[in-house]
């Protein structure tokens, strides 16, 4: 079922664009989950003194005393003095998040999908068991499936866009979820989304038309614009902690006791509600023992050579 919106009824506008951004992502978990909105004059955080662990523009607090899973959005903001312009809270034992939004927040909430939202959703599905994680995710021509974890500016959707050109099926190329799978497999669920291109990856890339971002600075594109297809699910066999190197594309094998430690990196939401470390920690280490791990340097060689990649990771 989709992950389901609501709204006071002075918040209509943006839910109806939350509603779109679900519906486009194709976010559907099978347990129910919610997002209440509410559009507020004045906006009234309360206060909290717990130790904030923050992502950029966004501050998230969990764990005693309250209990309560607070997200403050702060990219909003003029200054780290100013209040934050929205904020969400999460009661512990529910798949409900409600939404509290200043009108200029909800002036400004396409901005607000790009920072606040997404992190208030990925710590609203892992309450239904979809655990987020920083990656890109493809399934090669041998069925084999690929896991690219890294920050961003590290290759993930350079490399996504680039496998979609030769026919790969690209799950996403940023916003994803771990899940159980079949057995004792983990696979990972990916958002739809364009491949977004800084402007090096798609000089690089050379590939026609794609769909301008502006205000990210990037070029969009869907896998099948590439030639590839979207594919929902992937069952990782091959995890790639990605990098940018100069010339030559390289890879290096991951001591196991160090796989589990690189994927904590990419997903900081995973260790903010202290109730659900143990469930993280298990999913990523399943993930681990059922995939080979290597550090991958991406090189310009890989533009040339796609199958490269392939042939490095037999």
């Amino acid at each position: 079922m989709p992950l389901t919106v609501t709204a006071e009824f002075d918040a209509h506008d943006v839910r109806d664009r939350l509603r779109e951004w679900v519906r486009a992502g194709r976010l559907e978990p099978e347990a129910e989950a919610g997002v209440h909105l509410l559009v507020e004059d004045r906006l009234a955080v309360p206060p909290d003194a717990r130790a904030p662990v923050r992502q950029p523009g966004v501050a998230m607090r969990a764990g005693p005393p309250e209990h309560v899973t607070r997200v403050l959005w702060e990219s909003a903001t003029r200054g780290p003095a100013d209040p934050p312009a929205a904020y969400a809270e999460l009661a512990p034992g529910t798949a409900r998040a409600t939404v509290h939004l200043s009108r200029a927040a909800a002036a400004d909430f396409e901005r607000a999908l790009r920072t606040f939202v997404p992190v208030v959703v990925a710590l609203l599905l892992r309450r239904v068991g979809w655990h987020h994680v920083h990656a890109a995710t493809a399934i090669d021509p041998s069925g084999r499936g690929w896991l690219f974890a890294g920050n961003s500016g590290s290759g993930k959707s350079t490399t996504a866009a680039l496998l979609a050109t030769r026919g790969w099926q690209v799950g996403t190329d940023d916003f994803a979820f771990l899940v159980p799978g079949a057995g004792e497999t983990i696979d990972v669920l990916g958002r739809y989304d364009p491949i977004a291109l800084r402007e090096g990856g798609h000089a690089l890339l050379r590939a026609p038309g794609g769909l301008a971002l502006p205000d990210r600075g990037k070029t969009g594109y869907t896998p099948e614009e590439l030639g590839g297809r979207w594919t929902p699910r992937v069952t990782p066999r091959l995890l790639a902690f990605t990098r940018l190197g100069s010339t030559t594309t390289s890879v290096a094998p991951i001591e196991p006791r160090d796989v589990l430690a690189e994927l904590m990196r990419w997903s900081l939401t995973g260790v903010v509600e202290p109730d659900a470390a143990d469930a993280y920690l298990g999913i990523l280490s399943r993930l681990g023992r059922q995939a080979r791990s290597f550090r991958l340097t991406l090189g310009r060689d890989i533009f040339d050579d796609p199958e490269l990649l392939t042939r490095l990771v037999p």
